[in-house]
C-alpha cells in the first residue's frame, strides 16, 4: 500500500468524526435544524467554489467539468424524485439525509483520485491534499448526520453508513493510482459531476428545507459553513 492510500484513509475517517460530534446533542428544534441545514448548504457551495471547480480547471478540463456539472444536476433531479416525495416531515428529513450522503459520496471519489494524482507529482503534495480533504470532511460528516439524526435514524446506523461513505475516499485513491497514466482526463468530469449534484442539493433541498423551519437562522449556518471550508482551503 502507498502512503497516499493511508493518508486517504485518515481523510475518509474525518467524515465519521464530524458525525460523531453531533451525537452529543440530545434534542433538535426547528432553529437547530435550520442552522445545520444552512451549514450543510454553505459547506457544499464552498467546496464546489473553492475546491472542486478550481481543481477541474487546473487539470485543463473546463468543458469536461461543465458537461459533468450538467449531468450531476440531471442525475440528482432524477434521484430526488425517487427518494423524496409526498412524505411526512420525519421521513422527508431522512430522505434529505440520504440525498446529502449521495452527493458527498460522489464528491469523495474524485477527491481520493486527487490525492493519488498529487502524490504522483510529489509525496508531500498528496499528504497536504489529504489533510485538506480531511478538514473538509468533518463538516461534511455533520451535514450527512444532522438530518438523519433529526429524522430518527439510530446513531449506530448513522455512524456505520458514514464510515462506509468515508471508505470512498481511499477507494478513489486506489482508482487514481491506476488511472493516473491511463485516463487522467476523467478527473475534471468527475469533479464537475460531483459539483452539479451538490449545487442541486443546495438550491432545491437544503436551503428550501431550512427556510421552511426558520427564515433567518439558516443564513448564519450557511456563512459559517462557507467560512469553515474557505479557512480549511487556505490554511
Amino acid at each position: 500500500m502507498t502512503s497516499a492510500f493511508y493518508w486517504s484513509l485518515v481523510a475518509g475517517a474525518c467524515t465519521a468524526l464530524g458525525a460523531f460530534l453531533l451525537f452529543f446533542r440530545r434534542s433538535w428544534g426547528n432553529r437547530s435544524l435550520s442552522f445545520f441545514l444552512g451549514l450543510a448548504a454553505g459547506v457544499m457551495v464552498a467546496v464546489v467554489v473553492f475546491d472542486m471547480l478550481p481543481s477541474a480547471f487546473v487539470y485543463s478540463g473546463f468543458s469536461k467539468a461543465v458537461v459533468g456539472f450538467v449531468c450531476g444536476m440531471v442525475l440528482l433531479m432524477a434521484a430526488d424524485k425517487k427518494i423524496m416525495g409526498p412524505r411526512n416531515a420525519e421521513k422527508s428529513l431522512v430522505g434529505l439525509g440520504y440525498l446529502v450522503m449521495l452527493g458527498i459520496a460522489v464528491h469523495d471519489l474524485p477527491e481520493g483520485m486527487a490525492i493519488a494524482f498529487g502524490s504522483e507529482m510529489k509525496a508531500r503534495t498528496g499528504m497536504v491534499i489529504a489533510l485538506g480533504i480531511g478538514i473538509h470532511n468533518i463538516p461534511e460528516g455533520m451535514a450527512i448526520a444532522a438530518p438523519l439524526l433529526m429524522g430518527g435514524v439510530k446513531k449506530q446506523k448513522v455512524l456505520l453508513q458514514i464510515l462506509l461513505v468515508g471508505l470512498i475516499t481511499p477507494l478513489g485513491t486506489i482508482l487514481g493510482d491506476g488511472m493516473v497514466h491511463l485516463l487522467p482526463g476523467l478527473l475534471p468530469a468527475m469533479l464537475g459531476l460531483a459539483s452539479g449534484i451538490m449545487i442541486y442539493l443546495v438550491l432545491f433541498q437544503l436551503l428550501p428545507q431550512a427556510k421552511a423551519r426558520d427564515k433567518s437562522v439558516r443564513w448564519g449556518g450557511f456563512w459559517l459553513g462557507m467560512l469553515i471550508i474557505l479557512t480549511a482551503t487556505y490554511i
